[in-house]
């Protein structure tokens, strides 16, 4: 049963009514507290809201002052605002402890660097690069590879991939009628394939291959 009026016996042998008062009392007190709530509520994801409203902001800026040939390090989030323009633009996702670097070429090309925390953009060193080749034909130049130069190999999501003798420390692949190559540089041993083989190349903003 709710709660409301009440009748009590009165000791003088009468009947009286209990005021609502602490009743309603209470009763606004509850709305008061579940506007603040609301109203904190609000304010929290309106905050939200526009800080990601100026993280986006921030991230078409950075893409729109990259200059070609300059090595830049950039967020994830304005990786994926390059890729609108540069498509397909192939990376290994994010790598913790490690900065992205991005250099865009005259004809089309990115190469997407992973940097350790406390190298600079244009770093002389070598580290894990995926460098995405537009307006080739990768598909056909990887498949019809000289098998005593190189090994190539058929995926399951139908890209050709390609590791040649005298490059051992990258991996190639491209698809069937795509127009553009894709090659994984790593210094260390056998890692370029690897990440390759295990899906963690990938299309920025987009699945892995």
């Amino acid at each position: 049963m709710g709660r409301g009026f009440f009748i009590k016996p009165d000791t003088s042998g009468g009947l009286s009514l209990r005021t609502p008062a602490k009743v309603t009392l209470v009763a606004l007190v509850a709305v008061v507290l579940l506007v603040a709530v609301a109203v904190g509520s609000w304010s929290i994801r309106g905050a939200q809201a526009n800080s990601a409203d100026q993280a986006a902001s921030a991230a078409i800026a950075a893409a729109e002052d990259i200059r070609v040939g300059v090595p830049t390090v950039v967020s994830a989030q304005t990786l994926e605002q390059v890729s609108a323009n540069h498509y397909p633009l192939y990376w290994a996702g994010e790598i913790p402890d490690t900065k992205i670097e991005l250099t865009l070429t005259a004809n089309s090309g990115t190469f997407v660097r992973y940097l350790p925390q406390n190298a600079k953009a244009g770093d002389p060193d070598k580290y894990l690069t995926v460098a995405t080749y537009e307006a080739i034909s990768g598909y056909d130049g990887l498949k019809s590879a000289d098998e005593d130069l190189a090994t190539v190999e058929h995926s399951k999501s139908g890209a050709v991939i390609a590791v040649f003798d005298d490059r051992p420390l990258s991996t190639y692949f491209s698809f069937q009628n795509a127009a553009f190559q894709v090659e994984v540089f790593s210094p260390e041993k056998d890692e370029s394939k690897k990440l390759t083989d295990d899906g963690t190349i990938g299309l920025v903003g987009g699945e892995a291959s």
